[in-house]
């Protein structure tokens, strides 16, 4: 590489503008992973994954097919509790949350994700956020990366078809929590 080549490397790295990987990119550098298609989103992702579970405590995201969430948390001294709600979309491959006006606290949710499955679990869907859970994925991967991955990441522990079931485990959602 010429010395003006490196030179402007060097400086586009240091601003931030060198191309960064993907996240989904970043994932396969340490396990094989794949994809997953937006018609295979809807769901109930949970976090402990249940190569983890019963635990103490844990999470659930909901991605309804109409395009809203809902996040709640859960603990064994905690009833579950809504924390965050409203409206998710796909950006450039990107799981994207947007909460609701009313909330106007940090809801302790991500609000990028990606979603994937491991090569060899046909129907599997996972979540990761694409900032903090997976920069600490990367970080602690290197001895056991799959046995690391589903410590940072949300298993679809349901999938939501329709409209009419979606209205009912919202209803209860917000009977319940």
């Amino acid at each position: 590489m010429s010395r003006i080549g490196l030179t402007f490397l060097l400086f586009f790295s240091e601003i931030g503008l060198a191309a960064q990987p993907a996240p989904l990119q970043r994932l396969q550098a340490k396990v094989p992973v794949e994809s997953v298609t937006v018609s295979q989103l809807a769901g109930k992702y949970s976090d402990p994954t249940k190569e983890f579970s019963p635990g103490l405590f844990g999470n659930d995201l909901y991605l309804f097919p109409d395009g809203t969430y809902v996040y709640d948390e859960w603990a064994d001294i905690q009833p579950l509790t809504i924390y965050d709600r409203e409206r998710w979309q796909v950006e450039n491959g990107t799981i994207v949350l947007t909460s609701d006006n009313d909330i106007t606290w940090y809801p302790g949710v991500g609000r990028r994700y990606i979603a994937f499955s491991r090569r060899g679990h046909p129907g599997e869907a996972l979540l990761i956020g694409t900032t903090d859970a997976l920069n600490r994925f990367e970080e602690i991967a290197a001895d056991n990366p799959e046995l690391q991955l589903m410590i940072f990441a949300k298993a679809r522990t349901m999938t939501i078809k329709g409209l009419r079931s979606a209205s009912r485990i919202q209803s209860k959602l917000m009977h319940t929590a």
